[in-house]
């Protein structure tokens, strides 16, 4: 079947080790759009965090972010699609991270927001996050705790997509474990090393990620194939993290990089070169050779 959706991750992936796209993938997106393939990014990354990469290498189209919980229109920015946290969830979360001495951050929908993150508690921002938030235009607000208001505490509980921490990778493990057991079947939680600085991974600092249950990649994509009328048969995916695993064994044909764990590996029925050595090009050079 031919391919009318490609669909790839951005860091380990499209991006190499330097957080580029390098000449190579980037000619290769402009054949894929112009034999009538539409490009999608799917990232872990909120919107504001890939507006950069989006716009300059595609232009237009749509983008999947915050690990499939937003659909954003490249060219303006605006929220097509969302899956937010239910209030009392992202009450319990906040709270949970804040009781175990974490800093929650709360990711909002900025386009309905009006701000990127809310920063609850009273621990320090980690380095990681710190760096992260210096090289992105960022609008952070920081509040001790939950506002006891009720106006209040809704409008702070309002339009969030993901809850999370960065922390050591032992202390989130335990963290996660708690709310799992409090919060059965209605989250999705995931962590893994956090990137701390040119693209690369902490070893000791892991990043947690909570969704609403219904959240992933693939999920985003199936409704995204469901407005635009194409078979999901039809979509090819690319990627290389364990946030990538839902739309690897989604696709009918999925490629993960030489990069990617071995447990991600694998979940794709073919394999491409790692992010450094243009895998982009490669699938797009295998899809075009194929239809």
């Amino acid at each position: 079947m031919r391919c009318r959706i490609l669909v790839t991750d951005l860091d380990g992936t499209l991006l190499n080790r330097r957080g580029e796209v390098s000449q190579g993938n980037l000619e290769s997106l402009d054949r894929a759009r112009q034999s009538g393939i539409e490009v999608v990014f799917a990232t872990g990354r909120s919107w504001i965090e890939c507006k950069m990469v989006a716009q300059a290498a595609l232009g237009d189209g749509v983008a999947i972010t915050a690990g499939g919980a937003a659909l954003h229109d490249v060219a303006t920015g605006r929220c097509e699609d969302r899956i937010v946290i239910s209030n009392d969830l992202v009450a319990h979360c906040t709270e949970s991270l804040v009781n175990h001495g974490h800093l929650a951050h709360l990711l909002k929908d900025s386009t309905s927001a009006g701000y990127d993150y809310l920063l609850v508690g009273d621990a320090d921002l980690d380095e990681a996050s710190r760096w992260w938030f210096s090289v992105h235009p960022l609008e952070t607000r920081a509040v001790l705790a939950l506002d006891r208001d009720e106006r209040l505490r809704d409008e702070q509980l309002k339009h969030v997509l993901r809850v999370g921490t960065v922390a050591v990778a032992d202390e989130l493990a335990r963290v996660a474990q708690a709310i799992r057991d409090e919060v059965p079947e209605r989250l999705t939680l995931k962590h893994w090393p956090a990137l701390v600085a040119l693209g690369q991974a902490g070893v000791d600092t892991h990043l947690l990620e909570i969704f609403d249950a219904s959240v992933d990649k693939w999920r985003m994509i199936l409704r995204l194939c469901e407005t635009r009328g194409i078979d999901p048969r039809e979509v090819v995916t690319v990627g290389d993290g364990l946030n990538d695993i839902g739309m690897l064994r989604g696709a009918e044909r999925s490629y993960v990089v030489a990069n990617a764990e071995p447990n991600v590996a694998q979940c794709a029925t073919r394999r491409a070169p790692d992010h450094d050595h243009d895998p982009i090009a490669f699938v797009v050079e295998e899809i075009l050779r194929g239809q």
